[in-house]
C-alpha cells in the first residue's frame, strides 16, 4: 500500500450514465480502494477549467466515497500543476502515491508522470482507473512503464 491514494477527476461532468465514463463497476472499484486506505491518507482532485472559475464548486459523483476532506483543485491535467497538493504531500512526508480515477490517457496519465518525476514512489491501478480510448492505452502504459511506475490490477 502507498502513502496515500489520489483519487483524480471522480466529478459529475465526466462520470456517470451519459457521460464519456460510464462504466458503473469503475466506481465500485475506486471505492474498494478507497476503503483500503486510511481516511486521512486518500485525496480527491477535481478538475476546473479557467472558464469554468464563476460556476459553483466542482462536486464528486454520488457514489464515489468520500472519506476525507482533502479536495484539490486542479487547473490542467497533471493534478501537481496545484502548487498545494505538492505542499500537502511534502508536509505529510509521503514518499508513495497510488493513482486510480479517470482518464488514463489524460488526467490519470499525466498525474502519474509527474508523480514519478518528482520522486515519488508511483502506482497505478488499471482496475480502478477509466479509460475513454482503449486503442490508445498502451502507448501510456510504455511511458509509465518507462518512468518507473509499478502498475497493478487489483
Amino acid at each position: 500500500m502507498s502513502d496515500y491514494l489520489l483519487v483524480i477527476d471522480m466529478q459529475d461532468d465526466y462520470v456517470g450514465p451519459g457521460k464519456l465514463h460510464s462504466n458503473p463497476d469503475l466506481v465500485g472499484a475506486i471505492n474498494n480502494k478507497i476503503v483500503s486506505y486510511p481516511q486521512d491518507r486518500v485525496v480527491y482532485i477535481v478538475n476546473r477549467f479557467f472558464w469554468e472559475f464563476s460556476r459553483q464548486e466542482k462536486k464528486l459523483i454520488a457514489p464515489l466515497l468520500k472519506v476525507s476532506n482533502q479536495v484539490f483543485e486542479k487547473r490542467r491535467a497533471s493534478c501537481f500543476t496545484n502548487p498545494e497538493l505538492l505542499k500537502f504531500l511534502r508536509d505529510h512526508q509521503a514518499q508513495s502515491l497510488e493513482f486510480v480515477g479517470v482518464d488514463g490517457n489524460c488526467c490519470v496519465k499525466h498525474s502519474v508522470l509527474a508523480s514519478a518525476k518528482l520522486g515519488f514512489e508511483t502506482t497505478a491501478d488499471l482496475s480502478a482507473i477509466g479509460v475513454a480510448n482503449k486503442k490508445h492505452f498502451p502507448k501510456t502504459k510504455k511511458k509509465w512503464e518507462a518512468a518507473g511506475v509499478r502498475i497493478t490490477s487489483d
